[in-house]
């Protein structure tokens, strides 16, 4: 006695066990794509992180060397040479005003930090700007005191990372009494 319908059963789903397995075959290719385009995805977002960071602490590096310049007791003149510029205020032309080139990375207004930074591609640069001196809104109106007046100045600093193509510009106020 013969069981054919065991028979015919068995021999349909001898075709099936191949397209189970190249379905399941197919999942796990595109699991592990995605999951290999992810890995490569976090490499990339650390190594721009790390890049990041090297820019940012190269600019504070520059912003130091600024403020170490303002706190000297001499700081020269800022007639827009060595990184030096005067800010005129709305339309006073009575003093040479002159702006950095802030477009162009190859400019000469920037100055360099003389400290030598490792991993950067680029030394960090400055430029230090003077606005008009103010006068101190409180000050005493007693007239046998003379005014005190503040001095203020526009630090910019920009800092290169490891890679030329990454470069952080932080900007600071600083008053000088």
């Amino acid at each position: 006695m013969r069981n054919r319908p065991m028979n015919t059963s068995y021999r349909r789903q001898q075709g099936m066990v191949l397209v189970v397995t190249l379905v399941l075959m197919l999942i796990l290719t595109i699991v592990a794509s995605s999951a290999m385009q992810m890995s490569t995805l976090q490499e990339r977002l650390a190594g721009n992180t790390r890049d990041t960071v090297a820019a940012f602490q190269a600019a504070e590096a520059a912003v130091r060397v600024a403020e170490d310049v303002l706190e000297g007791a001499s700081v020269g003149a800022f007639n827009g040479a060595n990184g030096r510029y005067e800010i005129c205020a709305g339309s006073d032309t009575r003093t040479a005003c002159q702006t950095p080139d802030w477009n162009n990375r190859n400019s000469n207004d920037w100055i360099a930090i003389a400290k030598n930074l490792d991993k950067v591609a680029k030394q960090p640069e400055y430029v230090i700007e003077r606005y008009t001196a103010v006068e101190n809104p409180q000050a005493s109106l007693d007239a046998n005191k003379p005014l005190e007046t503040y001095e203020f100045y526009r630090i910019t600093a920009r800092g290169y990372g490891i890679s030329p193509n990454s470069m952080v510009v932080l900007q600071t106020t600083y008053r000088r009494n």
